[in-house]
C-alpha cells in the first residue's frame, strides 16, 4: 500500500502533530508499506493567506503523481490543501486526522466550517479527543489520543524528587498557564521546570526554570508530577510513571480535558489505559479505517 500524509509541518520539526506523522509512519514503514509526507518543507510557499494556498495548490499540481500513486491520500488538519484535488481525482480514498482547536477562543466560525467540509468530503476521519466532535459538530470514525514508545511506569521511582513538577507544551494562555501558575502561589512546596517556550516565558522564569523546547524524558524521569499542555505530553508523563495536574483557562479546554480518559479513569485504572496507548496500537487504527472504508 503507498500511502501520502499531507501535513503542515513535520520532523525535525518539534510539535504533536509532527510527532504524531513521523511515529505512525515508521510504524507503517516497518509493516511494509511504503509513505510519502508533503509539508512545509517541501512545498515553501509565501506565508501569506490567499497567495500562500494558490502556491500550495500549484505546487500539488505540478507534483501531482505523488497523488496519483497513492493509494491512500491522509491529510492531517490542512484539507483546504488537498481542496481542488478531491474533485480531480473523486474516487481517491483520502482520510482526515483533526489534531484539535487553533487556540482561539471562541471558535472563529470560519474554523468551524472548514472542518465541518473537510469532515464532508473525506473518505473517513479520525479525531483526537472526544471533544472535537462537541464543538466542530463532526462525526469521527475514530477517536485517539496518540501514543509512546516506551512503556516504563515506575521504574524511575528511586529518580524522583518529591514534589518535582514539570510543565510540558506551549508557555501560553491556551495551555492553562496561568491558572497553573496561580495554583504555585498557593502551593510553594511544588518545585517545578518547564519544556517548553512561548510568550509567557519571563512570568514561568519567576517560579522556576525554563529550559525551553528540549528533550522531557530526563525530566519525566524525575518528577513526581506533570502538568502536561496536551494529550502527547499526558500520554508519555503517564508512561513514565508521572502523576497528572490538569489545568484550563476555557470551556473548550476544559471539556479537552473532561471528555479525555485523562481525566474519567482514575488510579490503575489509568495507568493500564495508557499502557495500552501504543503508536503501534495507533497506526492500526489508521489501517482498519483504511481497510474498512470504501
Amino acid at each position: 500500500m503507498n500511502i501520502l500524509f499531507i501535513t503542515r509541518l513535520y520532523y525535525p520539526h518539534i510539535g504533536g502533530v509532527e510527532k504524531h506523522v513521523q511515529e505512525v509512519k515508521e510504524s507503517f514503514m516497518k509493516r511494509g508499506l511504503k509513505v510519502k509526507v508533503i509539508s512545509e518543507e517541501n512545498i515553501k510557499y509565501p506565508h501569506f493567506k490567499f497567495l500562500g494556498l494558490v502556491n500550495i495548490w500549484f505546487w500539488l499540481f505540478k507534483n501531482r503523481n505523488l497523488i496519483d500513486r497513492s493509494d491512500v491520500v491522509h491529510v492531517h488538519d490542512v484539507f483546504i490543501w488537498y481542496l481542488p484535488f478531491r474533485f480531480i481525482y473523486p474516487h481517491k480514498k483520502v482520510f482526515t486526522t483533526f489534531h484539535g482547536w487553533e487556540q482561539r477562543w471562541p471558535i472563529p466560525w470560519i474554523n468551524i466550517v472548514q472542518k465541518k467540509i473537510a469532515s464532508k468530503l473525506s473518505s473517513g476521519a479520525i479525531c483526537v479527543g472526544e471533544y472535537v466532535e462537541k464543538y466542530y459538530g463532526i462525526k469521527a470514525d475514530r477517536i485517539v489520543y496518540g501514543g509512546v514508545n516506551n512503556v516504563l511506569n515506575n521504574k524511575f521511582k528511586k529518580l524522583r524528587e518529591k514534589f518535582n513538577t514539570i510543565f510540558i507544551g506551549r508557555l501560553s494562555e491556551d495551555t492553562g498557564l496561568l491558572q497553573f501558575l496561580d495554583w504555585l502561589k498557593d502551593n510553594p512546596k511544588y518545585e517545578v521546570e518547564f519544556c517548553g517556550d512561548g510568550p509567557l516565558r519571563k512570568e514561568c522564569e519567576k517560579y522556576g526554570t525554563v529550559h525551553g523546547f528540549t528533550d522531557p524524558i530526563p525530566f519525566y524521569k524525575k518528577s513526581e508530577y506533570c502538568v502536561p499542555g496536551g494529550y502527547l505530553a499526558a500520554l508519555e508523563a503517564l508512561s513514565y510513571g508521572c502523576k497528572l495536574k490538569l489545568f484550563w483557562n476555557n470551556k473548550i479546554k476544559e471539556d479537552y480535558w473532561k471528555m479525555s480518559p485523562f481525566y474519567q479513569l482514575k488510579g490503575d485504572e489509568l495507568k493500564n489505559w495508557a499502557k495500552k496507548q501504543t503508536w503501534d496500537k495507533l497506526a492500526d487504527e489508521y489501517l482498519d479505517l483504511y481497510n474498512h472504508t470504501k
